[in-house]
């Protein structure tokens, strides 16, 4: 296996620190990026025992800077592994009572923010004739979620339709572009979101989950350390859902 650099957007959420870990141990070299600085920072001093590592704060969010920060990375690490992780929301909200501000935030942290990272990063790959691109969708995106909203399915679905459109052009280049849509994962976030219902709610939420379980992170982690593996090379524009049976 050739040892490569990965790029990971969001390095610091529940998922990717497993991820990273994951890549870590198979001596790839890291570039975690992430706004929260504490938390990136500690994960990189984590894994540079194991492999060069680098923390690199910044928002995904923030389009111009990002692209500019994105830019850099790519001139001086030129990562053939992209995982794009930033997105997410728990907020069970009907229709009826969403904002345009609702949809403005989760299409710009959802959508564009996977659009930014790949505009910068893919040509390079292309260019040097291998990469594996893995964005973060939502099994919500597939159907529908009991767990969030209008706005955030919506942008989890374009997400899956961007990254299949990604696919197609790439494909030829060496690089590849693929989804992992999650169903409940117990993420800290997630999991925070679930104590604080009442017993009812948590045992109605549950009802509805074919395993009658959230899968763990490390469940979710395995199924985006295939897909930036080398043996992931003719699997493109695939959705792999990670959900439990759920909405199947």
């Amino acid at each position: 296996m050739t040892k490569r650099t990965a790029l990971l957007i969001g390095a610091a959420g529940g998922i990717l620190q497993d991820v990273a870990r994951g890549l870590a141990a198979a001596g790839h070299s890291l570039v975690l990026f992430d706004k929260n600085e504490e938390a990136v920072t500690r994960l990189a001093e984590e894994l540079s025992a194991q492999t060069k590592t680098e923390a690199v704060v910044g928002d995904i969010t923030d389009i111009p800077a990002a692209e500019q920060q994105l830019t850099e990375i790519v001139a001086r690490h030129a990562p053939s592994i992209l995982v794009n992780g930033v997105g997410g929301d728990t907020r069970v909200i009907g229709y009826a009572d969403l904002e345009r501000g609702h949809f403005d935030q989760t299409y710009l942290e959802n959508v564009v923010s996977t659009w930014i990272a790949v505009k910068v990063c893919a040509p390079a790959m292309a260019a040097d004739g291998y990469g594996r691109i893995v964005n973060f969708a939502s099994t919500g995106g597939r159907t529908y979620s009991h767990f969030n909203n209008a706005a955030y399915v919506g942008a989890k679905a374009a997400v899956i339709g961007m990254t299949k459109q990604m696919a197609y052009e790439l494909a030829g280049t060496g690089v590849v572009a693929n989804v992992v849509a999650h169903g409940p994962i117990a993420t800290a976030r997630v999991a925070g979101a679930f104590e604080r219902r009442d017993p009812a709610a948590q045992e109605a939420v549950l009802s509805r989950l074919p395993m009658g379980r959230y899968g763990t992170v490390s469940e979710a982690a395995g199924s985006v350390l295939h897909l930036c593996s080398e043996s992931a090379g003719y699997s493109t524009g695939s959705v792999i859902d990670i959900n439990g049976g759920l909405y199947m």
